[in-house]
């Protein structure tokens, strides 16, 4: 039997509208795992599937690495949630990491506000993704680890160096589909959806370093008041906080059984944003994800 031109046309569109349809179902099955999954139920948590054994890095500048959970604290107000979902001066959005699909935001939460300390993450990101992953020195792993886990002002611009300086560092946003101007000095902002996004981007390890990135915010030590303070004991989580002035800030990931996502909560209340935080963090897992 012969077949002409257009038959052969037409049988490679439907060859591959059936390969296509085939990853979108085994996708929704969860059959093609995150990365983050593989990560998260590493035996020796802090050393990377290359080797960098984090905890030890950090233990030589004196930090501890310890996997962060949700405290469960007492005191959680339904009603206060439901009341900041609405404030002006909160910013928020959850994203299903497994699915990579937003799942809700606020109104507000694709404007592009005064991120503090949030937008070290993405600068210690963009630092690692220039040297693919592998730091040539041991020292600039740890300077990440102050960073990320102390948030250390002292080790921000050298690690903005090495990313390349401020322009590389908004470069590197805009090559990842991000709005925001991550650089400090050069716009140091960040908004709810784009963290949300960067945060799958770690998961799914979309830039080399995203590792490095998964396993050192999980041991945040400035989100006990913020992100962690309402949620489930039984919720790891991973996190960068920020605040300065009226600017008060909580984005991370959450592992919630065999699932991935994303809160990011960004205020502009001062000090008492840490609660509305921990609220919109619980009342958002409530709401979306138990």
């Amino acid at each position: 039997m012969q077949y002409n031109k257009y038959d052969k046309y037409i049988y490679g569109v439907s060859i591959s509208v059936f390969v296509l349809g085939l990853f979108l179902y085994f996708k929704k099955k969860r059959i093609f795992k995150l990365a983050a999954d593989n990560w998260s139920k590493a035996t020796n948590f802090f050393t990377t599937t290359k080797g960098i054994n984090l905890s030890a890095i950090a233990s030589k500048g004196g930090i501890k690495l310890s996997r962060n959970k949700g405290i469960g604290s007492s005191g959680y107000s339904a009603s206060k949630y439901q009341s900041a979902k609405n404030n002006p001066k909160v910013y928020w959005a959850i994203y299903n990491i497994s699915r990579d699909t937003l799942v809700s935001k606020s109104s507000n939460a694709n404007k592009n506000v005064y991120g503090a300390s949030v937008p070290k993450v993405i600068v210690a990101s963009a630092a690692l993704d220039k040297y693919n992953g592998l730091f040539p020195n041991q020292s600039d792993y740890e300077k990440v680890i102050k960073l990320l886990v102390k948030s250390d002002n002292d080790v921000w611009t050298p690690l903005q160096n090495l990313a390349g300086g401020g322009n590389a560092v908004n470069d590197w946003s805009k090559k990842m589909g991000y709005s925001m101007q991550s650089a400090r000095g050069m716009g140091n902002n960040a908004n709810a959806v784009d963290m949300c996004k960067f945060w799958s981007d770690v998961c799914h390890n979309r830039f080399d370093g995203a590792e490095v990135i998964f396993r050192v915010t999980s041991s945040c030590q400035t989100s006990a008041s913020k992100s962690r303070k309402y949620l489930p004991t039984s919720v790891f989580i991973g996190s960068k906080t920020g605040t300065y002035e009226s600017s008060n800030h909580d984005t991370g990931w959450l592992n919630v059984g065999g699932n991935f996502y994303s809160i990011s909560v960004l205020t502009e209340l001062g000090s008492n944003g840490s609660d509305t935080i921990a609220s919109m963090f619980r009342g958002l897992y409530d709401e979306y994800i138990k």
